[in-house]
């Protein structure tokens, strides 16, 4: 590790975790789209529609007033717009750049959305402002969970619902780590006997953009801090109810599916850009579709707590 690897991390160490998430979130924001492969079509609409109804057991209710916490560059409410389940929806989020990029998105796509940045320990609205608060993928990275689940509470109307996707869960954080650290070998080993990938040998990327072995530039490192939990279903049930909510209960989602996903991003995070072609990207994406139906049927059998994904559904 050089020295300079060795200083940064040291003042990384020392960094607030709030800081830390408006750095590395506002800096992210221009390519997160592309890094992780979000999109606004019929196709993605779908798929998040079909996320937040495994949360709610059913279809999802239209409601008037929704806030989404950590909305990011708006990947749930936009394709839940196009999804035809809102109209307009009221987004917050710590980093301002992700706000920018969520605000372009949206204008692209004619949705009015009302955003702010707000910590999600202490939303600036209301008590009982919204009869829904979504969220994709934010519970892990807020350092206080249970005042995050006090403020949605109180800003929730009696009666109102919470659904809170994409969220790791324990065992599944702990197999998807083999499932990188296996990928990041196997590509590396790959490229050393000479493979190719998109009709060109592999070349591997100076600084990969996703490692198994946790150790890179600054982004990478703020990456890795950022991302504070994993969670055990049962438990985070509990401090919702902890948190005042009268029922609490949650679904599990991407076994199979989760694991390749993280060998595609692991392969494209490590190769150089000329690597992946469109073919390459669409075979994954349609492969990744395909697996999904897979686990539908293995989520009968296997342990809900070795699928990647938690959905957690609350009800005030």
């Amino acid at each position: 590790m050089s020295l300079l690897l060795t200083i940064l991390r040291f003042i990384i160490s020392f960094m607030d975790l709030k800081e830390a998430n408006i750095k590395f979130h506002d800096e992210a924001s221009e390519d997160y789209d592309r890094k992780w492969a979000i999109r606004f079509d019929d196709d993605m609409a779908r798929y998040v529609l079909e996320k937040f109804e495994l949360g709610c057991g059913g279809r999802l209710p239209r409601k008037e007033r929704i806030l989404e916490i950590g909305c990011g560059t708006g990947f749930a409410m936009l394709n839940l717009g196009l999804a035809g389940v809102l109209d307009e929806a009221w987004g917050c989020d710590i980093s301002q750049g992700m706000l920018d990029i969520c605000q372009r998105n949206a204008e692209e796509l004619g949705f009015v959305v009302h955003l702010a940045q707000a910590d999600a320990e202490d939303l600036p609205y209301p008590d009982n402002s919204f009869d829904m608060v979504i969220g994709h993928a934010v519970l892990h990275h807020l350092p206080d969970v249970d005042a995050s689940l006090r403020e949605i509470h109180r800003v929730l109307e009696p009666g109102g619902i919470c659904i809170i996707a994409g969220e790791p869960t324990i065992r599944g954080h702990q197999i998807a780590r083999v499932v990188k650290r296996l990928s990041t070998w196997g590509i590396r080993t790959y490229a050393r006997l000479g493979g190719r990938l998109g009709k060109k040998p592999v070349k591997l990327r100076e600084h990969p953009a996703i490692v198994a072995d946790e150790a890179n530039h600054e982004l990478q490192e703020l990456e890795y801090l950022v991302d504070i939990h994993n969670f055990r279903p049962k438990e985070l049930c509990e401090k919702a109810r902890g948190a005042g909510f009268k029922i609490a209960r949650y679904e599990t989602e991407e076994f199979l599916s989760s694991y390749l996903g993280w060998v595609f991003r692991t392969v494209e995070g490590s190769v150089s850009e000329e690597n992946i072609s469109e073919r390459w990207c669409w075979g994954a994406y349609r492969l990744y579709l395909r697996v999904r139906k897979w686990d539908k049927i293995l989520y009968r059998y296997l342990p809900h707590d070795w699928f990647y994904n938690l959905v957690l559904y609350l009800e005030k």
